[in-house]
């Protein structure tokens, strides 16, 4: 842990990762949405093509394109949850860390009494 890292700057930072990740799980889950739509259409197109008596390593490729990309969705739905998780705990944090050290926070913010060394109190 750094040095000067402190009260404040842990909530911000914090915060921001917060930020972050809510960010980043809406892209996710456009992500998995648009994957999911393109391996169903990909299975549809094996489909037409078995209709149209295709040969059938061509349905098979088109088939196990459509299951791959089937794989992909859901690989992007589980790491959208993760990171949806991720983002409920550093929100949480943020809550605890002003839970818990706000207080003294405040109380050096205002402090009347000149300090010979006020660093102490910020190195939380």
């Amino acid at each position: 842990m750094p040095a000067d890292l402190t009260h404040r700057e842990l909530v911000r930072q914090v915060r921001e990762l917060s930020r972050e990740l809510r960010r980043d799980t809406a892209a996710f889950r456009a992500l998995a949405k648009a994957q999911q739509q393109e391996a169903q259409e990909t299975g549809r197109i094996a489909d037409q093509i078995a209709a149209l008596h295709v040969d059938s390593a061509t349905i098979a490729e088109t088939r196990e394109v459509a299951r791959i990309m089937q794989g992909l969705s859901q690989a992007a739905i589980a790491y959208e949850s993760a990171a949806e998780e991720a983002g409920r705990s550093a929100a949480a944090t943020e809550t605890q860390a002003r839970t818990d050290h706000d207080g003294i926070q405040q109380a050096v913010d205002s402090s009347p009494v000149p300090m010979a060394d006020r660093t102490w109190y910020t190195q939380e």
